[in-house]
């Protein structure tokens, strides 16, 4: 019996909450807080892009879709957050903030690339405490081979890093 009159209760109570009541309407729009911004005018192309594999694919390693890792913070103490990305299949980027939503893709000659097959996550310290903020890759897959070394990039405060890890 208590069962049934909990359950007829949990009925009322969706139904009563369910009802609709006719919202006020206001002469104010409400304004959107978010806008959508090409990438052609962001500077941010960043795609990571993943092909399944005859030997890898979702069925060999399970965190195949999983993604990569997203990290920001102030690179160059100028006030301005960038951005660092992390690929599965395609290499890792680092974007430098200009300012007003514009971005530069500095990765080629930040040399913060990496070589390694799948990173998936990433963070930005300052590991040498030399008030400059350093990138830890983490790098991870189901692939052969032992090239899945953590990265650990020195700034070295002209928008180049250093390779560091071992």
């Amino acid at each position: 019996m208590k069962a049934y009159v909990f359950r007829a209760a949990c009925i009322a109570m969706l139904l009563v909450s369910c009802t609709s009541k006719k919202e006020e309407t206001t002469s104010k729009e409400i304004e959107p807080l978010f806008s959508l911004l090409p990438s052609t005018e962001t500077g941010l192309t960043f795609v990571n892009q993943v092909e399944n594999q005859k030997n890898f694919n979702i069925f060999k390693y399970r965190n195949f879709y999983n993604g990569g890792g997203v990290a920001i913070g102030d690179i160059n103490n100028d006030g301005l957050p960038d951005i660092y990305l992390t690929g599965n299949m395609v290499p890792n980027r680092l974007y430098l903030n200009k300012g007003n939503l514009k971005f530069e893709d500095i990765s080629e000659t930040a040399g913060i690339m990496g070589n390694k097959p799948w990173s998936t996550g990433v963070v930005m310290v300052d590991i040498n405490q030399d008030g400059l903020l350093d990138i830890y890759v983490s790098n991870a897959g189901n692939m052969e081979g032992n090239n899945h070394d953590n990265d650990l990039y020195i700034n070295n405060g002209d928008l180049t890093f250093t390779e560091k890890a071992h």
